[in-house]
């Protein structure tokens, strides 16, 4: 198990059982799943998922998920997560999700933030990459906050709800991450 990681106002850290009825009220919700454009989630599957989250070695490959709760009202309110290939562990694919009652406060940045930094500090990776919905513009936002630039637009790439959308990718190196912080 990871240690949880700290922020001015969040604790981000591994995921358990115990989580699973707060992961389905913000998975669910039905604002995220349109912005998002992803199905409803069973119980089932949430089950199964938190379940193998919380059994991940520190060094595991694959989707690492760390949930975010608020350090002074404990609580889930969303998750950020990476994506470390056993392939090509120094790239890797991050992603988040907030609740739509925590939206719109800058959570999502500041566990974005927390996310790159243990990226590049504890599993000294070189590449960090986020890909979303070209009409999704709160992600946009947190991507460039996070110092990523654009790297890609596909037009009609992502097939969902029988429609074909449009997507960006964005990415910051770890020397261009070190750079912000000196510079900061």
């Amino acid at each position: 198990m990871i240690p949880p990681i700290l922020t001015e106002r969040l604790t981000l850290r591994t995921p358990t059982i115990e989580d699973l009825s707060g992961y389905l009220a913000y998975r669910n919700e039905p604002s995220a799943l349109a912005a998002q454009m992803m199905e409803i989630t069973s119980e089932t599957s949430a089950r199964n998922f938190l379940h193998s989250q919380s059994q991940l070695a520190p060094d595991a490959f694959g989707w690492r998920m760390f949930a975010i709760e608020p350090r002074h009202n404990p609580g889930l309110i969303g998750e950020v997560g990476v994506f470390i290939s056993e392939d090509n562990p120094e790239k890797g694919d991050m992603g988040w999700w907030m609740s739509a009652s925590c939206q719109g406060q800058g959570y999502a940045t500041e566990a974005a933030k927390a996310l790159v930094a243990w990226c590049f500090t504890a599993r000294k990776m070189h590449r960090l990459t986020a890909q979303c919905l070209a009409a999704n513009a709160t992600s946009r936002r947190v991507m460039r906050k996070l110092g990523m630039r654009l790297e890609s637009q596909t037009v009609e790439s992502r097939f969902l709800a029988g429609l074909w959308h449009d997507e960006v990718g964005y990415a910051i190196l770890r020397h261009e991450w070190t750079k912000s912080l000196q510079s900061s």
